[in-house]
């Protein structure tokens, strides 16, 4: 269990602990591998577990009518998911995928909530982690309604690269970035206009391209 209280001293989550906490706390975990393109969860089904991703990438999308799939999130290494299904006890709001093989760390529901109830120190800390999460979220609301398309296009990808990227003295490098897919489903976009928009970014210089390593001066952004 040792083992899986390091896992969790560079989770955001539970960021601030102290030793003793996150022994509590990996007490009530067990491991669990997925391969790529395995679903997780889907959207509607009961929220009974809170993941920990410990190596590989998740997404987080939804699907239109016609099956269209719309990217809201890619988590990677020491992100977390499926908190708020067991704290409101509605069913998932989205669905989650593994991108690729991904070992993800699980708490169920009744382990978390006694364990919340058990530890104020540990409450305390998850709700202000949630409480950014809210933040982040309204501010991706905010950007997808008021961003014309080369904005949210380059919105995504800055976030990109404060999430994964190498930043540089002027400059942030993308390796293995998203695909044109990814990001158009993630803009709410078709590919073909994704395709132009980042052609019109790199003649204005905010982003150059060489197969899927990305690039970005965010000094010369346009939004």
């Amino acid at each position: 269990m040792k083992r899986y209280a390091d896992n969790l001293r560079s989770v955001h989550l539970f960021s601030g602990l102290k030793d003793s906490d996150l022994e509590t706390i990996s007490r009530i975990l067990y491991m669990h591998t997925y391969h790529r393109g395995q679903l997780i969860f889907q959207e509607g089904e009961e929220g009974n577990a809170l993941f920990i991703v410990i190596s590989g990438r998740v997404k987080v999308c939804l699907y239109d009518e016609e099956g269209r799939e719309y990217v809201l999130d890619v988590i990677g290494k020491d992100g977390f998911f499926g908190e708020l299904a067991l704290i409101d006890e509605l069913p998932r709001s989205a669905n989650i995928l593994a991108m690729e093989t991904c070992d993800l760390l699980i708490i169920r529901r009744n382990d978390f909530m006694r364990l919340l109830m058990e530890n104020p120190s540990i409450s305390i800390n998850i709700l202000k982690v949630m409480a950014g999460r809210l933040r982040a979220a309204d501010e991706r609301i905010k950007w997808l309604a008021f961003l014309n398309v080369e904005g949210r296009v380059l919105k995504y990808l800055l976030d990109v690269g404060e999430k994964t990227g190498i930043r540089m003295k002027d400059h942030t490098i993308i390796e293995k970035g998203p695909t044109q897919i990814d990001i158009a489903n993630a803009c709410g976009c078709s590919r073909e206009t994704v395709s132009r928009m980042m052609t019109s970014l790199v003649k204005k210089g905010v982003l150059s391209v060489r197969r899927k390593q990305y690039t970005l001066y965010p000094e010369t952004r346009t939004f």
